[in-house]
């Protein structure tokens, strides 16, 4: 046993033990205001001249700490004197260390050394415990009985309370050696009989039983027991742009306990390794300095069989811990309740075995570990599942799930069952833990050997799909659905060298994987390249229809829309001439898109946009996961028509499919053009949902653009439904857009109105200009693109330059079949005629209102008869001098805005819930004609509408 310390740092050895309290910083005392106020009741029973005791107790990482700071900071603010201490292992086994770290320094500090109250026998015993004190003592100081020592200290307590209230602050008691158990544990039951506060912290399951019955009986104690928090609470202490999902996967995942959420949030780099980690994952070093430290305190037995269970991994059963530490199975058993006294491994009800106390407890044992002899222990416990498993029927896949994680670490080149054991365990897990899988197909790669049938161009094509290749494409699959889209082209690339060009099928779908791979990483020339490179040399009818599909898919969203005409009508005849319905209607619904885009919708025979929407719609949802592009196509084709009704129906199944079949960009894309959907019919609460769930998918993609599309979106609900604090900090937020082709240009023109409705008028301007470079999204967005920037001169005061955008509007819409673009134009022109001719804005905003409600443009015909409204009242909104036609409920609502109130607390003042007030903002916009919460407040000025 002499050689443990090599292989695992001993007490004196790590530098954690010399400071336990650097730990990371918690946040605000969110859900613990109950405890804030019983804290401040014990406080203010000082004043009273009566002692008071708190006592904090509750699970590791609860937040003991950050109340017993709490009490600290009340009790300074009331002007008492605190003195705060916990027992340092760096100490040893130093008598009363709690306490002398709390007072030695006050009392080093009393230079007279005359306390009123304690006489010679006081100092005598005193001396004993307090460093200070001994050095002033005229022989040396001799250990008094307990109880001598507990009551001198509450004579101490007493004399230092004279002058003043004093609080006596104690972290860690769990840890804490005998004497000072002892002396608090009079302390509480015979408290100072001066305004003296006593609040101390430990772990119940941890503490000694004399400190757990002194607590328990003591009278008028405050109890502080803290539980798990609510998931309300624990989720407003992680950033709120976190996609909706990930956050109530974290709070499951920490349990409700503040320090794991708060490790599990540092974990977060481009997905969610902290639910869904590649084995075991680091964690952040703030917390494993604090597991370092709780193992340190173990024996060196205990520490042998500790890290024995941090390579096994829940459940733990005795003897395989025994056989893993390579100890007889009696001895492991003493290790084992060890362990479990110091509250690291903790017995599961109802069974004989046990686990870690929280997986993150697992990895930070695990990491600190020496790796030399972590290998050795996978080794021995790859031998004994590989015993445990073999002949037992039904388990393979099990057993190889279990054991992938020691066989990654422990399994040389060319070892072939180990290759297929983790092909194996990556399958199985691959949609509940795609990091994972992706790990142990990069470990079985690494272990193939290079001259295995598949993995040369020149081998049959009907074994391309196995040795190499097949786990190359698995492990792009794999990385794909982890949000890991370098990596996973990068396997596909390789997979794309080894493939022999005869192979029919497979080598086109792995480049159209691969294309939209690069395109999503900023490299569509490289994809351009790719696609026409493998249309040059593949003859199979059937490749080249889905290759040209590809092609004209790329060059539609970061190309030349025109061009793309040509390739999606020859993919649909194609497709067509083969009955490969699915393809067909994808193709149909990006020609109808590129045909939108490019000006020229008559190129895209729109009108066949409603037989392929009856073809997808008699297709099963099976049947369209495997192109769920073909409902996003046809959906995104109806939405730049200006039919947004009918364009969520379509987009509603591309999400379904492609969530359920994990092609995150698809569903973030289908998302997208969702929110603008319901934005336009002004359901905003749908909206809000659906841009949450569009940047978890987003988040998933791993594509810094699609989390930008998601951002906007984001912006634009946010804009629409009014929340301006809510606005800006999106806005601050996310940053520019990435404008990457057509969804980059709506991306940045989500995000320009969302600055126009934030009172930021020259960045509306500015980023629609940047858009502008790009190709513009089809004349419909055009208008709209001309209508922002007209509102946007006029808020900066330039009617002059809105009449000429307004103008631009006009001319652009002309191009456009559809009334609805001429619609909105017309609506930019009545606000550009507020200004000097009430009678004919009001006419035209009218006449706007009637075409936008019958396009299904909820939100732009409730702004058009707002304009019309207000203009009716002799003038624009600012000029008018009558009310608007404000119903009394949003008059209230106005009122309480233009006070400076956010909705959260406009909710709780009218009794109403928050998606109401948001609901009523909304018709509060545009009704008075305005974008933002400054635009409400000056209304009501200028109007001089009261709140009702």
């Amino acid at each position: 046993m002499s050689a443990l310390p090599r292989w695992y740092p001993a007490p004196g050895n790590t530098s954690a033990a010399a400071a336990p309290d650097r730990c990371r910083p918690t946040g605000p005392l969110i859900g613990r205001e109950a405890q804030h106020r019983e804290i401040e009741a014990a406080v203010s029973r000082l004043s009273k001249g009566r002692p008071a005791l708190i006592e904090i107790s509750g699970d590791p990482a609860m937040g003991k700490t950050a109340l017993l700071a709490e009490v600290t900071r009340v009790a300074r603010v009331a002007g008492i004197a605190a003195f705060t201490g916990r027992p340092h292992p760096a100490d040893g086994d130093l008598a009363f260390g709690a306490i002398v770290d709390a007072l030695d320094g006050p009392l080093s500090a009393t230079r007279s050394g005359r306390l009123e109250g304690l006489t010679a026998a006081h100092l005598d015993v005193l001396a004993a415990v307090f460093p200070s004190l001994a050095a002033g003592a005229g022989r040396p100081p001799e250990a008094g009985a307990p109880h001598r020592t507990g009551h001198a200290v509450r004579v101490l307590l007493e004399a230092l309370a004279v002058s003043r209230p004093i609080a006596l602050v104690l972290d860690d008691l769990h840890h804490a050696d005998a004497g000072t158990v002892d002396v608090v544990s009079r302390l509480v039951a015979t408290p100072p009989r001066a305004p003296v506060l006593l609040a101390f912290a430990h772990r119940p399951r941890q503490a000694s039983p004399r400190l757990r019955a002194a607590a328990d009986t003591a009278r008028e104690v405050t109890r502080l027991r803290l539980q798990p928090l609510a998931e309300s609470d624990a989720l407003a202490l992680v950033d709120e742009d976190l996609p909706a999902e990930w956050r109530r996967d974290l709070y499951r995942a920490s349990e409700g306990n503040p320090g794991y959420l708060g490790a599990l949030t540092d974990l977060l780099h481009g997905g969610p390794p902290g639910i869904d980690e590649a084995d075991i994952a680091p964690v952040p070093p703030w917390f494993a300095s604090l597991v370092t430290t709780e193992v340190a305190r173990l024996s060196a037995t205990g520490r042998l069989v500790v890290a024995a269970c941090s390579v096994l991994g829940d459940p733990l059963t005795v003897p395989l811990v025994a056989a893993v530490a390579e100890l007889d199975e009696q001895d492991a058993y003493p290790a084992i309740d060890e362990i479990a006294s110091h509250d690291l491994i903790r017995l599961v009800a109802g069974t004989g075995r046990f686990e870690f106390r929280h997986s993150l407890v697992r990895r930070a044992v695990y990491h600190d570990v020496s790796p030399g002899w972590r290998l050795g222990a996978h080794a021995r416990v790859a031998r004994l599942l590989t015993g445990r498993t073999s002949g037992v029927a039904g388990s393979a896949v099990e057993g190889a799930v279990e054991r992938a994680p020691h066989v990654t670490r422990i399994a040389t080149s060319r070892d072939l069952g180990a290759v297929a054991l983790l092909a194996a365990a990556a399958d199985d897990i691959e949609t509940a833990c795609p990091r994972r899988a992706a790990q142990w197909r990069r470990a079985a790669l690494d272990m193939l050997p290079g001259d295995l049938p598949g993995d040369r161009p020149g081998d049959d094509a009907e074994r391309a799909g196995g040795g190499r290749v097949g786990l190359l494409l698995a492990l792009g699959r794999a990385c794909a659905s982890a949000g890991q889209p370098e990596q996973a082209s990068d396997a596909l690339a390789e997979a794309l060298r080894l493939l022999p060009p005869g192979v029919h099928g497979l080598r086109a779908a792995v480049v159209a994987e691969r294309v939209h791979l690069l395109h999503g990483l900023g490299r569509s020339g490289e994809a351009r390249v790719l696609v026409r490179a493998e249309l040059a040399h593949t003859r199979h009818e059937a490749d080249r229809a889905a290759l040209s599909y590809e092609q004209a898919w790329l060059e539609t969203v970061s190309g030349d829309p025109a061009a793309a005409c040509d390739d999606a009508a020859r993919a649909s005849r194609m497709a067509d001439r083969l009955d490969l319905r699915l393809l067909d209607c994808a193709a149909r619904g990006t020609l109808a898109v590129a045909a939108v885009l490019s000006g020229t919708p008559s190129a895209g025979r729109l009108d066949e946009l409603a037989r392929a929407a009856a073809v997808l719609g008699a297709l099963t949802d099976d049947e369209l996961a495997m192109r769920p592009d073909a409902p996003l196509w046809i959906g995104w084709a109806v939405l730049l028509l200006e039919r947004p009704h009918d364009a969520i129906q379509h987009l509603d199944r591309a999400v379904a499919v492609s969530r359920s079949a994990g092609r995150w960009a698809v569903t973030c894309h289908a998302l997208v053009a969702r929110v603008m959907a319901l934005c336009a019919g002004d359901r905003l609460t749908a909206a809000q949902e659906s841009a949450d769930e569009a940047a978890q998918a987003a988040w998933r993609s791993g594509s810094a653009a699609l989390r930008s599309y998601a951002q906007a979106a984001r912006c634009l609900v946010a804009a629409r439904v009014g929340d301006l604090d809510t606005l800006r900090r999106r806005l601050a937020a996310s940053g520019p857009p990435v404008v990457l082709g057509w969804p980059g240009v709506l991306a940045a023109e989500m995000v320009a109105e969302a600055r126009l409705a934030a009172g930021d008028p020259d960045g509306c301007r500015s980023l629609l200009e940047i858009a502008g470079e790009e190709r513009a999204a089809g004349p419909a967005a055009g208008v709209r693109r001309c209508g922002l920037l007209a509102r946007a001169a006029l808020d900066a005061g330039r009617p002059d330059v809105a009449g000429r955008w307004a103008a631009a509007a006009e001319a652009l819409a002309a191009r456009f079949e559809s009334p609805a673009p001429a619609a909105v134009a017309l609506l930019t022109r009545a606000q550009v005629l507020a200004a000097a001719d009430a009678t004919a804005g009001a006419k035209a905003a009218s006449d706007a209102a009637a075409a936008l409600d019958a396009a299904g443009l909820a939100w732009d015909a409730a702004r058009a008869r707002s304009v019309a409204e207000a203009l009716r009242h002799s003038g624009p909104p600012g000029d008018r001098p009558g009310a608007a036609p404000l119903t009394e409920r949003e008059r209230q609502i106005a009122g309480l805005v233009s006070e400076g109130l956010k909705n959260r607390e406009i909710a709780d003042r009218l009794y109403v819930t928050q998606k109401t007030v948001e609901m009523h903002l909304s018709r509060i916009f545009a009704k008075l004609g305005v974008s933002n919460r400054v635009g409400v407040a000056r209304a009501l000025y200028a109007t001089s509408v009261k709140p009702g």
